[in-house]
């Protein structure tokens, strides 16, 4: 087997040629853009079988959250290409386009070269949202989550101020990867001490809710989802590197809570409150806000606002159903089924990637803020409800991949994104 690295991101092997030579370079820059728009292994290795298949390439495809290796060929006759890829970047509208690309050249519509250059366009091209837009979602989402907490108006107004907080240094940190590897660890230590500092200055605030909510842009629990998943498909390597992914990040945010907190109390005295929550009905208005907010955070284009309100608001309800029938473990294997059949549904119908408004919907049903609890717990050392805690997080991770899995082989999509 001849063993061909690529020295240049997205260039074929250097023993292919022609038409082979342009086609495998569209396949290589297909994969490497899919993969750093959040593609998890079995989704992207079965689009890739699709669009090398359309082309008439025999190809073999292993992918990680860091690498991708592809093989052309017989097997007596393999050329490989090995790219090291970054990850991680969620970019619905990217993705969209990227999935209307391969669909024109599986048509036809397209030529591969044509294609390659379009896609380099994609890549190049700026986010949708403004860096303005983007912080002031931040600010929404998180505001919105403490509702869901049972957190009082007082913390749904100091959560959302932490959350722009949050948003401003998420725009900051994104200028060099050194500074965007610290993102959770110093985003953790903000929200704990600025809420900590607050609850001391004004009265009802909670610090604990509000430092849970304001950390739910920073969570894995997308992350640990798709390891689940990928998993669960038999993805095993990419789905164990993930897995050790979000716990890494998790034992970031706990210990970044810590020195927040212990910061704050050498400065104030830390009072503890009881939240007062807001009515039944302020649930309903705190899952459009953040739908909508989720909307500006994925990058999704406004065409698809609409279905992921509705996405969402099918996962919200499925869950609430769920946990009243099988307890909250499990309840959200219901929600995860409704709303990987209504994903389903939308692929199928509109020919569009699922994943557009799966993603931003099921960000409000994984297990983030569990996992921190059990990893903060163990860190003071309560073993035990540590351990209870990480275990609920993995049961209720695993009901929501259960319930898409179920979705896919009750409602085809037809598509493979």
């Amino acid at each position: 087997m001849t063993v061909v690295p690529a020295p240049i991101p997205g260039e074929p092997p250097a023993a292919a040629t022609g038409a082979d030579r342009e086609a495998i370079g569209l396949v290589l820059a297909l994969a490497r853009a899919l993969h750093r728009y959040g593609t998890p292994a079995h989704r992207l290795e079965e689009a890739l079988a699709v669009l090398a298949g359309s082309l008439g390439l025999r190809a073999e495809f292993f992918s990680t959250p860091t690498t991708i290796i592809v093989t052309f060929g017989a097997p007596e006759d393999l050329r490989t290409a090995m790219q090291r890829v970054e990850g991680g970047e969620l970019d619905m509208d990217k993705l969209a386009r990227l999935d209307a690309i391969a669909d024109a050249v599986i048509d036809r519509q397209l030529t591969p070269a044509a294609a390659r250059a379009r896609i380099d366009e994609i890549v190049a091209a700026p986010r949708r949202w403004s860096r303005v837009v983007s912080t002031l979602a931040h600010g929404v989402v998180t505001a919105a989550v403490v509702v869901f907490f049972h957190g009082s108006a007082v913390d749904v107004a100091v959560a959302g101020g932490i959350g722009l907080l949050l948003g401003v240094l998420a725009q900051l940190l994104q200028r060099s990867t050194a500074q965007a590897r610290v993102f959770e660890l110093v985003g953790a230590f903000i929200a704990a001490f600025v809420a900590g500092v607050i609850a001391a200055h004004v009265a009802g605030v909670s610090s604990s809710v509000v430092t849970i909510a304001g950390l739910l842009v920073l969570m894995p629990g997308l992350t640990l989802t798709n390891a689940m998943t990928e998993l669960a498909t038999d993805n095993l390597i990419s789905g164990t590197a993930r897995m050790m992914a979000a716990i890494i990040v998790l034992l970031e945010l706990a210990i970044g809570v810590a020195v927040g907190e212990h910061a704050a109390a050498a400065m104030v005295t830390i009072p503890a409150a009881t939240p007062v929550p807001l009515p039944a009905w302020s649930e309903w208005l705190a899952v459009v806000a953040s739908a909508v907010a989720m909307v500006v955070i994925v990058g999704a284009a406004p065409r698809a606002a609409g279905w992921i309100i509705v996405a969402t608001l099918t996962g919200f309800v499925g869950a609430r159903t769920g946990t009243s029938l099988l307890g909250p473990e499990l309840g959200v294997l219901v929600g995860a089924f409704a709303l990987g059949a209504l994903v389903n549904v939308y692929a199928r119908v509109l020919r569009r990637p699922g994943q557009v408004i799966l993603v931003p919907a099921v960000l409000l049903l994984v297990p983030g803020s569990v996992g921190f609890r059990g990893i903060s717990s163990m860190l003071h050392r309560n073993t035990l409800t540590g351990i209870e805690t990480t275990f609920a997080m993995f049961v209720v991770a695993m009901a929501i991949v259960a319930g898409l899995l179920i979705a896919n082989a009750a409602v085809s999509p037809r598509r493979v994104l």
